[in-house]
């Protein structure tokens, strides 16, 4: 049983977890100065957990979640890391136990004071999926399915008139070619009313529609991509050789999306510029899919996101280096 005081409490506010974009969990047990370990002593190593059944439990749990009134009296049982497709991770605390029919609760790391009570039901389901009380198939389905569709393309999710950007009468648009289409209204967060998944390709057009190029943009992110709303894509010259760039993101976390970053060749050709480290830039900006960078100089430019750990908003520097953007000591 949980060494919690639940107080009555109102809605979530710790942000919508997607569990498309998380790569992993891993849960390693708190060792505290009075016992050696809290509430489970037979889990005594980390937890490794990959499963996408458990991962997607673990997301609608948290965003069902309730946030507790006054301060958290409680035993954490496990640190709880929550790690993103390109590394990006996120830390909790979080206790469920092993008995059946309590809520379990998690906390922020940068503010384990604060509780979020999360629903028996979606409680039961971890301790099953964690513990391995039962197997997956006999976890009962608490979220709702949703309704969709499927798309044979292609969908214009986003339509870019050139001549602005090149002085070319074309077009730059991002289609979806093959997916679903799906809506949900119920669901809190970032995803919710209508969304188009599965395989996205860029094409550049003349005034008459016919395709001058195309780009298999689904090819360059690791998870399938998934667009919720129409979106105008931002250029800009990023590295001084006079062709527009572009960026192109996916939902993160609730601190901020990941950007890829191309551009446009006077021949129409599309490329992906390189960054490193990494391949993509994790920013914190509620502007959505695509995004101006912010510019330095004329090789550079720079990008803010929030630091979990630090608890405070961060910049990194990238300069162009003739064939990639590196990041740069500040």
């Amino acid at each position: 049983m949980l060494l919690v005081t639940l107080l009555s409490g109102c809605k979530n506010d710790v942000g919508f977890i997607n569990a498309r974009w998380i790569a992993g969990v891993s849960l390693t047990p708190v060792t505290t100065s009075n016992q050696n370990r809290v509430d489970q002593p037979e889990h005594s190593e980390t937890l490794i957990l990959k499963d996408s059944a458990l991962i997607k439990a673990l997301a609608e749990a948290m965003n069902k979640s309730g946030k507790l009134s006054g301060e958290l009296d409680w035993a954490p049982e496990f640190d709880m890391k929550l790690v993103y497709g390109d590394g990006y991770s996120e830390d909790y605390y979080i206790a469920i136990g092993d008995e059946l029919g309590y809520k379990g609760v998690f906390t922020t790391a940068e503010n384990s004071g604060q509780g979020y009570s999360i629903p028996v039901k979606n409680s039961d389901q971890l301790r099953k999926l964690i513990f391995g009380t039962a197997d997956k198939g006999d976890i009962e389905q608490t979220e709702p399915v949703e309704p969709s569709v499927t798309a044979t393309g292609p969908v214009t999710i986003s339509h870019n008139d050139l001549y602005p950007v090149t002085t070319r009468a074309q077009f730059l648009n991002l289609q979806l070619l093959d997916g679903t289409y799906s809506e949900d209204w119920a669901t809190p967060g970032p995803l919710v009313g209508r969304n188009w998944s599965g395989r996205f390709g860029l094409f550049v057009t003349d005034e008459q529609g016919n395709t001058l190029r195309s780009f298999p943009l689904s090819d360059r992110f690791a998870a399938p991509l998934i667009f919720n709303d129409f979106f105008q894509i931002q250029f800009e010259d990023y590295n001084g050789d006079g062709d527009p760039d572009f960026t192109i993101g996916q939902y993160g976390s609730s601190n901020g999306y990941f950007y890829k970053l191309f551009t446009l060749r006077k021949n129409n050709v599309i490329e992906e510029l390189g960054i490193k480290p990494g391949s993509d830039l994790f920013i914190s900006t509620p502007e959505g899919y695509s995004i101006k960078l912010d510019k330095v100089d004329d090789h550079s430019f720079k990008k803010s996101y929030y630091d979990n750990k630090a608890g405070k908003q961060l910049e990194d520097i990238f300069q162009w280096d003739g064939s990639v953007f590196q990041q740069i000591d500040k």
